[in-house]
């Protein structure tokens, strides 16, 4: 055998480096190609019109329907439902968290059990004149519940804190 034959079963240390760097920029070269041609959707988030289905609700309801008359600059309504006795409207932010308002004749500990599962109670907070139990969840939701006449309003979100306030602070029965 000759000292001088082809390598390829044992390669050096340069032919295993050039091999990978040309794997590696091949690789890359299709990463960056399918980048060109790959768009990312903005949102998988579906808006609805809210504000007819309040319009609509508000006098069939057997209660104060409360709704926002406008939602902050990108938050978009995703769900709203309405029986006689429950109202229900759900929202993305403008960060994609999402912030649900519940209304329900009724006890506030199902409503609790049901929309702030593991949620502790953290005070009172008046927000417009008006005094909301606070409970904060253990992944940094925040709730505020209130029950006035037998009726319940939850409001929950994994906004923060401000936010979820503000627009509890939006909420109105007109």
């Amino acid at each position: 055998m000759s000292s001088t034959g082809s390598s390829r079963g044992n390669p050096s240390m340069g032919d295993i480096v050039r091999s990978v760097a040309v794997l590696g920029a091949l690789v890359l070269a299709l990463w960056g190609f399918g980048q060109l041609f790959t768009k990312t959707p903005d949102s998988n988030v579906k808006p609805i019109d809210y504000v007819s289905t309040v319009r609509s609700a508000r006098p069939a309801a057997e209660f104060a329907l409360l709704a926002p008359a406008t939602l902050p600059k990108g938050w978009v309504a995703t769900s709203a439902q309405f029986t006689p006795t429950t109202w229900h409207l759900g929202v993305v932010t403008d960060d994609e968290e999402y912030v649900g308002l519940e209304q329900r004749t009724g006890d506030a500990k199902q409503l609790v059990a049901t929309y702030a599962k593991d949620s502790t109670a953290a005070g009172e907070v008046t927000i417009d004149g008006e005094t909301w139990n606070l409970r904060e969840g253990p992944d940094g939701e925040v709730t505020f519940v209130r029950t006035e006449s037998g009726l319940t309003t939850l409001v929950t979100g994994e906004a923060p804190r401000a936010e979820v306030e503000a627009y509890v602070a939006s909420l109105s029965a007109s």
